[in-house]
């Protein structure tokens, strides 16, 4: 009866966690240090190629707290070398996403297109196809009723195909990103009923608007870079996050504090090992008196940039014609 009882809190407070936050697919505080995570269009915008593994824990220390965890990939698998005016790019994603007696496993392939739009400026457009196998652990629920039909006639595990866009502009110093998941809105039937009558739930749409831009200082070599990001979910009040990222020593070292709404501080720290190993630390903590019930939301994430030429630094077509001096 104690472990139903804390089963329903978990549940419940995942679902106002949803209400609040507008979100059904996986919250990330490091989505700055890897876009991908949220936006197929990003995939090969670098002009090389990483590999990331990333781990998040919120709400650490509450029974049944949400786990997240996996890989990504995400790489420039052709480039224009006449002019660079072009670039193709690939990427993928496996994950687990845990929460109490329920949990999600899949993965997802994403592909984009870059199009150079002037001498320092790049449009993406992304799309990418998602696999998700969801499952309810009946077993770790102690019901009442043990024989209880809505648990014994269940399906325990449902799978789901679902879609997603993503738009991005960037520069050197500026990056601008639109992503859109869940477009088919696939529904959750744990019931057993092919003609889906009467699920259980289904996947609203999430949008996703992005803004950074980097203030250098040259003199000092110090970047400053403010971001934000608005996130809405179908029905829902649309969110807002936005904070401040230092970076020094030639963005080898980057430190980053953020709020959340409704009442969430989110500290970062960024370290660029051998200017290849990137290594995220994150840690959230509630402006409210959940904070109390919980050490807070920890972040994990360490990649590795494989060796390859920024696009940005490719050097331009020379336009003198040939045979002249």
């Amino acid at each position: 009866m104690k472990n139903f009882i804390i089963i329903c809190i978990s549940v419940l407070l995942l679902c106002s966690a949803h209400s609040l936050h507008a979100q059904q697919d996986p919250l990330f505080a490091q989505y700055s240090s890897n876009p991908f995570l949220i936006n197929p269009a990003v995939a090969g915008s670098k002009g090389n190629h990483s590999i990331n593994l990333f781990h998040r824990w919120q709400w650490v220390r509450f029974p049944g707290a949400p786990q997240t965890f996996g890989i990504t990939y995400q790489g420039t698998v052709w480039k224009d070398k006449k002019n660079g005016d072009w670039l193709i790019g690939m990427g993928g994603l496996i994950f687990g996403d845990v929460t109490g007696p329920s949990s999600r496993w899949g993965g997802k392939l994403a592909g984009s297109v870059h199009r150079k739009l002037g001498k320092k400026t790049f449009l993406s457009l992304g799309f990418s196809g998602r696999l998700a196998h969801n499952i309810i652990r009946t077993d770790m629920i102690h019901l009442i009723d043990p024989n209880d039909q809505a648990v014994a006639n269940s399906d325990p595990g449902n799978w789901s195909i679902d879609l997603e866009v993503g738009l991005y502009l960037h520069t050197k110093n500026l990056r601008v990103g639109f992503a859109a998941p869940n477009l088919g809105q696939r529904v959750l039937n744990f019931s057993f009923r092919p003609d889906n009558s009467d699920p259980i739930a289904k996947y609203y749409r999430h949008y996703y608007l992005t803004a950074a831009y980097k203030i250098r200082l040259p003199e000092k070599k110090i970047i400053f870079e403010p971001s934000i990001m608005l996130r809405y979910v179908q029905g829902a009040i649309p969110q807002f996050e936005g904070g401040i990222t230092m970076h020094v020593l030639d963005e080898q070292l980057s430190l980053g504090l953020f709020y959340r709404y409704p009442a969430f501080l989110s500290f970062q720290c960024r370290i660029l090992f051998d200017k290849r190993v990137p290594v995220v630390l994150g840690f959230d903590v509630a402006l409210s008196s959940f904070q109390q019930h919980s050490l807070g939301s920890t972040e994990l994430m360490i990649g590795y940039e494989f060796q390859g030429s920024d696009v940005f630094e490719m050097p331009e077509m020379d336009e003198t014609p040939e045979g002249t001096l």
